[in-house]
């Protein structure tokens, strides 16, 4: 059962996992309402399960799991770090705490555990390349200056790009409450945002050429002549600001359209130019079409599907607001259906919004 959430970890682990899972009872329920998504469900389940056996380390993997799962970050880490007290050689648990150890930026933690997993499963492909990549980013890392504002960490080279940083924190402050004051919504943790050279962006974070910053658990992006363009810096630090509290909101993931159509959408002038790019286009992509990452587009195609997908998210906002809109990122992040919660919150059937969204008038075009 859960070599289907966790196959490579359960591959190279000391035991498989999904072994452990009794054939019935409380603990049985826990492990299939985590298999189905049915996050809320799983969490009732573990809870239930875990008050008649608190030190199974199983049962508190699967805490974790769902925890994570449901943004409860400091409740996920307890349920795993207590897991690997109890059994050490439960890599799956090495995997998850240390991903999220990693992306609360606490890389030396992370590392540790990691390091401490692979005693238990030497030759992990995914942990001893994690932990090559890891050191390499802390070793550069090390010669960075830090400064702080009240919702945020800005990590930086040295002194020619401490003007920089102060201007992202003064930024990025006042995003925090923009953008809070839209969607009613903030980080549940302090976000850390690390700036780099052009080369050492590329080098740490392997994005395409097009890519203009990344979230992965911090903020990341390249300087490019630092503030000589501060509109840019400001658009590019909102949209990956948004990033973040989406992931706050719904670690669980949502379609990648809805992610970046609510970063454009709240850019400044986001929607103008969505609204420019795709009255030029005369070929729009299926929204559906648009639910895995954009890095697997053709690069021609990419400035459309994120314009398409801001717009797409305004018309949801301009329909139901922001409430809505976010309730329903909430509830795919728990794991619900998609076209379930869509009509629920949007109050139509996808199916139904996209058709008509696709026939707004913004100029001639077709859709293939």
């Amino acid at each position: 059962m859960l070599a289907l959430l966790l196959a490579a970890a359960a591959a190279a682990a000391a035991q498989s996992v999904s072994l452990l899972v009794p054939p019935a009872g409380p603990a049985r329920e826990a492990w299939q309402a985590l298999e189905d998504a049915r996050y809320k469900d799983a969490e009732t389940a573990f809870d239930r399960a875990l008050a008649a056996k608190p030190d199974d380390p199983t049962l508190l993997l699967g805490s974790g799991i769902v925890a994570r799962r449901l943004g409860q970050a400091t409740k996920a880490k307890d349920a795993l770090t207590r897991a690997l007290q109890i059994d050490p050689a439960l890599t799956p648990a090495s995997l998850l705490l240390g991903t999220m150890l990693y992306e609360a930026g606490d890389l030396e933690a992370a590392i540790q555990v990691y390091e401490a997993g692979l005693v238990r499963a030497p030759g992990h492909p995914q942990m001893e390349r994690r932990v090559e990549e890891w050191r390499k980013e802390t070793a550069l890392h090390s010669g960075f200056r830090r400064t702080l504002g009240s919702h945020f960490t800005v990590l930086f080279e040295g002194p020619a790009e401490e003007t920089v940083a102060s201007a992202a924190v003064e930024i990025l402050e006042r995003v925090y409450f923009r953008i809070g004051d839209t969607l009613q919504t903030y980080p549940s943790e302090p976000v850390t945002v690390v700036l780099y050279t052009q080369q050492q962006f590329r080098d740490v974070t392997r994005t395409p050429g097009w890519s203009g910053g990344l979230f992965d658990g911090r903020i990341r992006m390249p300087i490019r002549g630092g503030l000589g363009d501060p509109r840019e810096l400001e658009r590019v630090l909102t949209h990956e600001y948004v990033h973040a509290l989406i992931h706050s909101v719904a670690a669980g993931g949502v379609p990648v359209w809805l992610n970046e159509g609510l970063a454009v959408a709240l850019e400044p002038g986001g929607v103008a130019r969505a609204d420019r790019e795709v009255a030029g286009s005369s070929a729009l992509m299926p929204l559906n079409q648009l639910q895995q990452s954009f890095a697997s587009l053709p690069a021609d195609r990419v400035v459309l599907a994120y314009a398409q997908s801001g717009l797409a998210v305004q018309d949801i906002i301009d329909r139901v607001g922001t409430s809505s809109l976010m309730g329903l990122v909430a509830d795919l992040g728990s794991g619900a259906n998609f076209e379930r919660s869509f009509a629920s919150w949007v109050q139509m059937s996808f199916a139904e919004f996209e058709r008509d969204w696709i026939a707004r008038p913004r100029g001639a075009r077709s859709i293939r």
